[in-house]
């Protein structure tokens, strides 16, 4: 499955089976398996903190979802994504450390049936669905007009090439054919190329193809995230360097190299939750284990009560929206403008002094709390409010929830107008990423699962300790031992084993390694280094 390998493998390889309940191979962290074998789950009641969001586009979201009296989370959540792709291209944040990072936002809706998917999509994106027309007829019109062009140039060239043979025969002057000659090679017309924002159903070859070069700025995004996700694990490994860093240099068999620099990908899912879960279940190994649903910010919108806004005077409630699309539409002006110009510059936004101390507390706090070696070490950090190691089990997110917090606040800020993020932005925007953190724990944390899992890993912590003193410092078992002991001592976990242990290898505690025979090994060295 990984970017550049065969895709001729085998329907086994590509869609692995979930671990079995009472041993079998451990195949990585499947949150959505265990949620339905073992016990009743129940989601987190954190309300969304929709006054956190920027009055521009809070507004906007909050008067169409009660027009539509649909899902006013779903509604926001949509209405931050298109703003999101308004900014990508135009704007960069540069970093308290110096470094200059994408604006690149990705979202995960899980939404059910009726809850305003298509009619969210089609309010806040229509203004990128129209220029996607439009470019699209362009591009029609210049793919037919391109090789008369070109043919028309070629015989230019041939022309000037004759002239320049028969003065070099006749001892004439050769400069200024030459010079003209130079000149015109330069405007060899170049092949039309589909500009558009909003891509859905795509291969990775069509995915790399379109971001080929210097500072392209698209979407991943469409109402139907199943169409997204058919193709999905053919460039996940594409999608994380993108958001990491806005590059990536990729080989294919056949195709040579695509090299992708400074570009900007928005990424948007809009799906049933079921149908996301039987992705991760089929497909979804390599995106597990390369942390890719870390980079989403994640929600599960609820059922809207019932009149749960009034819906009198709705005219009044137009000019939000208005005001909303009327801003994006100067940034897509804009972003045309500088594509037109050859323009890759792109405006910087900064944080302000206070801003940036904010962001530096939250972003040690993040590092604290989903440490390892921080959860084993005592110290002051539970008085200033939050427990060292308590984000372990969603530490994936965590690492990357100050990231996520600083361009959240930068799409904030530019798109009201403003390149200094300010303190006010920036506690807004972590408001919103604490948020995110419960939804991500909802569907990728085996300890809100499983409670009990804990106590478990706490058992399995003990026995390895045992087992380390007792063998003289062994730092491995198998995977096959366990099982065995699991049914014979007083370890007696059951079907709770396999949990525990992905949940110690969550928390990177112990590794889970295969060998070339096909058994597997825990290896539990980094666990008794914590302890000592």
């Amino acid at each position: 499955m990984g970017v550049g390998g065969s895709h001729e493998q085998s329907r086994d390889h590509r869609h692995p089976h979930p671990p079995v309940l009472g041993g079998g191979v451990v195949t990585g962290l499947n949150v959505h398996f265990w949620r339905k074998k073992l016990e009743h789950f129940a989601p987190t009641e954190t309300e969304y903190p929709f006054m956190a969001t920027p009055p521009l586009i809070r507004k906007a979201a909050e008067c169409v979802s009660v027009q539509h009296q649909l899902s006013p989370e779903l509604y926001i959540v949509v209405a931050q994504a298109a703003a999101s792709l308004a900014v990508q291209g135009v704007a960069v944040l540069k970093m308290p450390d110096g470094r200059f990072v994408p604006l690149s936002l990705y979202f995960l809706i899980l939404a059910e049936t009726g809850l305003g998917k298509s009619p969210a999509f089609e309010t806040f994106f229509r203004l990128f669905q129209e220029r996607d027309r439009t470019a699209a007829g362009a591009f029609e019109k210049a793919t037919k007009e391109y090789p008369a062009r070109h043919r028309s140039w070629r015989r230019q060239c041939d022309d000037l090439t004759k002239m320049l043979s028969k003065a070099r025969q006749k001892g004439e002057p050769l400069h200024h054919i030459q010079v003209e000659l130079n000149s015109l090679v330069e405007q060899e017309p170049i092949e039309p190329r589909l500009q558009n924002w909003l891509i859905s159903d795509t291969t990775a070859a069509a995915f790399l193809k379109r971001l080929a070069g210097v500072g392209e700025s698209i979407a991943l995004a469409g109402d139907e995230g199943e169409k997204l996700l058919a193709h999905l694990y053919q460039y996940i490994a594409d999608l994380c360097q993108l958001w990491s860093h806005g590059r990536t240099d990729s080989h294919r068999i056949g195709t040579g190299t695509t090299l992708v620099v400074n570009s900007r990908v928005m990424a948007l899912l809009l799906i049933q939750a079921e149908n996301f879960y039987k992705f991760c279940e089929a497909a979804g190994k390599k995106a597990f284990g390369m942390g890719v649903w870390a980079r989403f910010l994640t929600i599960t919108p609820k059922e809207p009560r019932p009149g749960f806004t009034s819906t009198e005077n709705l005219d009044a409630t137009n000019e939000p929206l208005d005001a909303f699309l009327a801003r994006i539409a100067e940034l897509i002006t804009e972003r045309a403008r500088r594509v037109k110009a050859g323009v890759t510059e792109q405006d910087i936004v900064e944080f302000n002094a206070d801003a940036r101390d904010c962001w530096d507390a939250f972003d040690r706090e993040m590092r604290v709390r989903s440490s390892s070696h921080a959860a084993n070490r005592k110290g002051n950090d539970a008085d200033e409010g939050y427990k060292p190691g308590d984000l372990l089990d969603v530490r994936a997110f965590a690492a990357k929830a100050s990231m996520h917090a600083a361009r959240l606040a930068a799409v904030f800020a530019y798109f009201i107008g403003d390149t200094k993020i300010t303190l006010d932005t920036m506690e807004c925007a972590i408001r919103i990423i604490r948020y995110h953190i419960e939804a991500y724990r909802d569907q990728f944390s085996l300890a809100k699962v499983i409670p009990r899992v804990v106590e478990d890993c706490l058992k399995l912590e003990t026995f390895f300790r045992r087992l380390n003193l007792n063998s003289g410092g062994s730092t491995v078992v198998s995977l096959d031992s366990l099982h065995h002991i699991n049914t014979t001592s007083d370890l007696k976990l059951d079907k709770y084993l396999l949990p525990a242990l992905l949940h110690l290898q969550q928390q990177g505690k112990i590794q889970i390694i295969p060998t070339n025979g096909g058994k597997q090994y825990v290896h539990f060295r980094s666990l008794i280094n914590m302890i000592n």
